[in-house]
């Protein structure tokens, strides 16, 4: 059993505080009543709720793609001195070595073509926390979240410094300078269609009435990559992502008659646009799929319920970097390089 260190740290803050010992008859009765008032204005603040859903998101992002030695949370625990540095909220130590430290943005703007954000990080907060990576040996950057779009962007927060040395940034030229691949981001492509199909028991489902009922027994669940079945676990796994938090669009349940019959019911995953001559379309990143598994986790008719969903370590490890079976579900894999943007942050 884990002891409590978390939960004593804060006991002894409060105690601290309010110059009560913490064998103090009182201090029990007073602590409780501080952590339920202090709990009760948490979960009335909102964009306190999504900040602290969005940091955790991000640690199981990067745990997901699978690409980094590790991650770990930073800002916790005392520094000194306090007023020269600043935590930024993660470390991760890529596989070759290199160091980032990276503070985590959640950026809403409710119209979609006009995402930018002023002032996301002001001068002393950004010269702090580069105060504190020079003196790790680590490179601070900025993962920002764009919630309109469920999109991340890693970036090196003084590409985007204004004038006055705040950071100011929008989401297009955030992607043009996105560093997200570098700890395992991709963008996928395959053929369409990718189907779902519930095929009928033919013995033990019945003949379409007349007013069109049919008693129904599946025989078996298919997944599918045009008209072959997937039958490789890995690639099962795979089409069950794009199918379910890719960009593709769902059609269904679409039935397959024969006379009488009911053969089967299909579900069939397309891009709303197709590329003409391509031979692929694109479905998506992955950091944009884990925001959706993330959202059905923890978000109810846009109301945080919880901070964390369940980790999935290495998920997407084989979309990454590993070899792909490719027997039945071809992928295409991009790893988007960024660029500098296109000017300063005005």
């Amino acid at each position: 059993m884990t002891k409590p260190y978390d939960l004593l740290a804060v006991a002894a803050a409060f105690g601290e505080t309010r110059q009560m010992s913490l064998r103090d008859p009182k201090f029990r009765e007073a602590f409780a009543s501080h952590v339920e008032a202090s709990l009760d204005e948490a979960l009335d603040d909102p964009l306190l709720l999504h900040g602290q859903r969005t940091q955790a998101m991000f640690e199981a992002l990067v745990f997901a793609l699978g690409e980094v030695m590790l991650i770990k949370q930073e800002d916790g625990g005392r520094l000194f001195p306090s007023d020269r540095f600043r935590l930024p909220d993660n470390r991760i130590v890529l596989q070759g070595g290199e160091q980032w430290l990276v503070e985590v943005k959640n950026v809403y703007r409710h119209d979609p073509t006009i995402q930018r954000s002023n002032r996301l990080l002001r001068r002393p907060y950004l010269e702090a926390q580069q105060a504190y990576a020079a003196a790790t040996g680590a490179k601070l950057k900025l993962a920002v979240y764009w919630a309109r779009w469920s999109i991340w962007t890693l970036v090196s927060p003084e590409d985007f410094t204004d004038v006055n040395g705040d950071v100011s940034i929008d989401l297009h030229e955030a992607m043009r300078a996105n560093e997200l691949a570098e700890l395992g981001d991709r963008t996928l492509g395959t053929r369409a269609p990718l189907r779902f199909r519930m095929v009928m028991d033919g013995e033990k489902t019945s003949p379409i009435a007349a007013n069109g009922d049919v008693l129904i027994t599946i025989g078996k669940a298919q997944l599918m990559a045009g008209e072959r079945v997937i039958e490789d676990e890995i690639e099962r796994e795979i089409a069950s992502v794009l199918m379910e938090y890719g960009d593709w669009t769902c059609d269904g349940p679409l039935a397959q008659i024969e006379g009488d019959r009911l053969l089967s019911i299909d579900f069939v995953w397309e891009p709303e646009h197709a590329t003409p001559g391509q031979g692929f379309d694109m479905v998506g990143t992955l950091s944009r799929m884990f925001a959706r598994y993330y959202a059905r986790k923890t978000l109810r008719e846009g109301e945080v319920r919880q901070l964390r969903a369940p980790m999935r370590p290495g998920w997407f490890a084989p979309l990454t970097s590993g070899e792909m079976p490719q027997r039945v579900l071809p992928l295409w894999r991009f790893a988007l390089k960024p660029v500098a943007p296109l000017r300063k942050a005005a």
